[in-house]
């Protein structure tokens, strides 16, 4: 029975981290909206295990999608980089601001303009492929590295604010904000992932909130599928990736919105 029990917790864990890395290669994102409900519902994880857990299979599907889109020219490391450096930082602040801020506005202001953003890009969508944007990266010298830099440093600090994934932040930030074609910033965002991946479960692991047998498991099922979904990105229009991206902010927004109203109903 036992050994049942383990193969099929086995498979679970895999499935998970199969969709997740599928989810995370086709639109740039960690697949933590994923893996963290998933380690919570199915293998009755604490909150901050599922957390620190998912990190290290942020780490697998970062890895793998960007060698997927590395391979199509559809990644800068140098604006990663500097978009992982400002996201390192307002990680930090944002955690901080956490512990002593807690505004049930703040969130749903949040999920209005995750709402507006979403239907943006679902515009955006449903427009035909433009040609190549012009943003800050055409740029050189301070203000393309400020406005570069300020966007990872908004990009941490929300996410740390308000517990969601970097990308679903990042991605419309660069697309709206920046300029820069879908394909390519989805590809941007992941490998800035790689970076905050590493250092927010080096963090956790420090804390003793990772699993590692679990995340080493869901992180091959991961591999799998970052590298279908990736290879589905490069053959998909960036107009049907603007309108999935544009779908699932929109139903993010809905659900922290709606997260939101839960806690505090718990907290009176």
């Amino acid at each position: 029975m036992s050994f049942v029990y383990r193969h099929r917790a086995r498979l679970i864990v895999l499935s998970i981290g199969l969709v997740a890395g599928g989810l995370g290669g086709l639109l740039g994102i960690g697949g933590g909206s994923v893996v963290v409900p998933a380690f919570v519902f199915f293998l009755n994880f604490d909150q901050k295990r599922a957390h620190g857990t998912s990190l290290c299979v942020a780490l697998f599907i970062s890895v793998s999608a960007v060698v997927a889109y590395g391979r199509h020219d559809f990644v800068d490391m140098r604006v990663a980089a500097e978009i992982a450096a400002g996201g390192v930082v307002g990680a930090l602040l944002g955690a901080r601001t956490a512990n002593v801020v807690r505004s049930r506005t703040l969130r749903y202001i949040f999920s209005i303009f995750m709402g507006l953003a979403g239907a943006r890009m679902i515009i955006a969508g449903l427009m035909p492929d433009a040609a190549a944007h012009q943003g800050v990266l055409t740029d050189v010298g301070l203000i393309r590295t400020v406005a570069i830099v300020g966007t990872g440093l908004v990009t941490g600090f929300l996410s740390a604010l308000l517990g969601i994934g970097g990308g679903i932040v990042m991605i419309p930030a660069m697309v709206i904000g920046l300029g820069i074609e879908q394909k390519m910033a989805q590809g941007i965002s992941l490998a800035a992932m790689m970076i905050t991946a590493l250092t927010g479960l080096a963090a956790h692991t420090k804390m003793k909130n990772v699993d590692y047998r679990v995340g080493v498991w869901a992180g091959a099922g991961s591999v799998l599928g970052a590298l279908l979904g990736a290879s589905a990105a490069a053959l998909v229009s960036s107009s049907i990736l603007k309108l999935g991206f544009g779908v699932l902010m929109l139903v993010m927004a809905i659900l922290l919105a709606r997260r939101r109203e839960r806690v505090e109903e718990e907290d009176i």
